[in-house]
This record gives structure tokens, sequence and C-alpha cells, in this order.
């Protein structure tokens, strides 16, 4: 087997890594969201702050059998990597995940990286079932469970008309006296945008990551506005709505949701949904999601399901998903393999 990087400017080799991607899906995880091919092109070609990537394509006698996706962390937690590694189903159980993850390690450690981690999806409850084999793999190659994310999806009509009124009236009535409600699509209004930086610094260290180990990210106002340019540029659009404090003109709460540009796509991701603890009990976190959808169904009206992941010790989150609609469906099992230095 050989490793070559991939071009993400050769159309045709990078079609043949989609369609290893959609047939790792299809066998795997059918019920996930599905690949949009413009955004998943053009996210081979994209730098992403803080993050260096590089993409390699598996081949054996001229077939492609496998994909994989190296992330090392820049400038914040440079001990850190991760990884995205897929087997063709039709080329599984031949060495060549083993020579990939060993691919893997040999790259990140020879770049300073002392914490790897990669992840595989696994059953969650009652959900569909989900292959043993990424488990096994990765714990007989010394590689520890981190973290446990639960996928889950809502329609965005999960909820009948009066039970989503009745939540929005109860996330007002704690949050009205002290908080205004703010809504935008695409970048972020140029009034909010420090507070937004102030509060996505946060999420690494308020939002649960398990044993991996995290620093807060340092973001300024360049930083984020480089995140929404590299938004833009694979073709997702942020839907986002924030719950300002009136006294300080703080961004006391934010969540968004990304949406694709391409017209046959009919689902979205939810990104992070973060409250600054200190404003935390007046229901803002409810609020800002429930704005969110509202605006969601008016931008994009042929979206017809969210997808999301949280954390499995993620209680306050996990209830806010629940009461709107949203069910599991499986978990991505993060792993980690700490190096000695």
């Amino acid at each position: 087997m050989q490793l070559t990087p991939l071009n993400p400017s050769d159309h045709d080799g990078v079609g043949a890594v989609l369609g290893l991607v959609n047939a790792v899906r299809n066998a795997d995880a059918p019920e996930g969201p599905g690949i949009v091919e413009q955004s998943f092109r053009a996210g081979l070609r994209q730098e992403r702050p803080g993050l260096d990537i590089v993409h390699f394509a598996a081949t054996e006698d001229g077939t492609l059998v496998g994909y994989l996706g190296i992330g090392l962390m820049v400038g914040d937690n440079p001990h850190l990597a991760m990884a995205e590694l897929m087997v063709h189903p039709d080329h599984r159980h031949r060495g060549h995940g083993r020579a990939m993850l060993d691919h893997y390690t040999e790259y990140a450690s020879s770049r300073g990286r002392t914490d790897l981690t990669a992840g595989t999806l696994t059953t969650w409850g009652d959900g569909p079932r989900r292959p043993e084999a990424g488990v096994a793999f990765l714990e007989r190659n010394d590689f520890t469970l981190a973290l446990v994310n639960v996928r889950r999806r809502a329609r965005t009509d999960a909820l009948a008309p009066e039970d989503e009124q009745r939540l929005w009236a109860e996330a007002r009535a704690a949050s009205e006296a002290d908080y205004d409600l703010r809504t935008w699509t695409g970048p972020a209004p140029d009034d909010l945008i420090e507070s937004i930086c102030r509060l996505d610094a946060k999420s690494r260290t308020e939002i649960p990551l398990g044993d991996i180990e995290m620093e807060a990210e340092a973001v300024d106002v360049a930083r984020a506005r480089a995140k929404e340019a590299a938004t833009a540029a694979v073709h997702q659009v942020p839907v986002k709505a924030a719950a300002v404090h009136r006294a300080t003109g703080e961004v006391a709460a934010i969540t968004d949701v990304h949406a694709f540009e391409d017209p046959a796509a009919v689902h979205a991701s939810q990104g992070i949904t973060i409250a600054d603890p200190a404003h935390r009990g007046h229901r803002l976190g409810m609020l800002v999601k429930l704005a969110n959808l509202r605006r969601l169904r008016e931008q994009f009206p042929r979206v017809a399901e969210i997808w999301t992941e949280n954390a499995d010790v993620n209680d306050r989150m996990v209830a806010i998903n629940t009461a709107l609609g949203y069910e599991a469906v499986d978990a991505l099992s993060v792993y980690q393999r700490r190096l000695r230095p």
C-alpha cells in the first residue's frame, strides 16, 4: 500500500476519495447526514485558522483503498493532533488501517505532537448498530477512550406549534428583562464581534472535552473573521442568534447552525452553543436556539433536519436539545494516544 498526498485540485482524484467516503458512510452509518460534494471538495482546499491539515490517499496496485486526513493544532494547543481514517469496505482486514495509523503517528510525532486523537462511530442506546471493529482497532493500537459525543438529529418541524410557543414564552419570560435578542445570517455584526471573540475563546474550556486536554483559544477579531471566511469558502452559510446583555452590551449566549449553499442539501449542522457562566439561569440557551431555528426556517426553508453532537455528560445542553425534539442516533467515540516526550 502507498500513501501519497492528495492534491485538492485533482478533480478525479478527489472524486475517487468522495466515492470512498460515501461507500464508508453507506456501509457503516447510512442514517448519518449525507456528504455535500461542493463543500467536501472545497473543504480539502481550504486552510483553517489554528489548524494545519494534510490529506493522503492510500492506494494498492493503482486502486484507492483508503483515505487519511491529519490535522495538527498550531498556535494554541500545539501538543494535539487529530486524524480521520477510512478504509474502503471492500479492502478491509488487509493491514491498510494499521499502515495509515502508523503514518499518522509518525507524521504527528515528528512534528512535536504528543496527544493523538482519532474517532470512530459507535452504537448509542437503542440506536442503529455500528461496527465494533473501529473500537477494537484503536484499542489494539494503544488508544484509549477520551470523549463520547452523541450524534442527534431533529426535524426543523419536530415541535408542535403550541409546544414551540410554550418554550419560547418561557425563555422570553426568563430573559427579556435583561437581554436583547439578535439574529443574523453570515458574518457577525461589527458591534458584536469583539464580544463574540471573548465568548468563543471560552468554548474549549466550558464545553466538556473528556480526557482531551485543551487550553482556551486565543481569539481576536482577525481570527474570528478568518474563521468566517473559511466557512464561506467551503460553501456553508452560518445562521446565528445571540442574547446580548442590555446593561453591558456583552454577548451572553450564542449559537449557530451551518446551512449548505448547495440547493439540494436538506440538512444543516449545529455548531457550538455557549452561554457565559456569569449569565446562566435565564434560559438563554433555549432562547438563542429557538430564535435560530426560526431564522433557519425563514432563510433556508428547504432544510428539513439539523444534526448536532454533544458530549454524553453535557446534561444541560442535552436537556435543551431533547426539549427541541432531537433524538439520539449514534456516537462519535474519540480515542486518544499520549506519546512519551
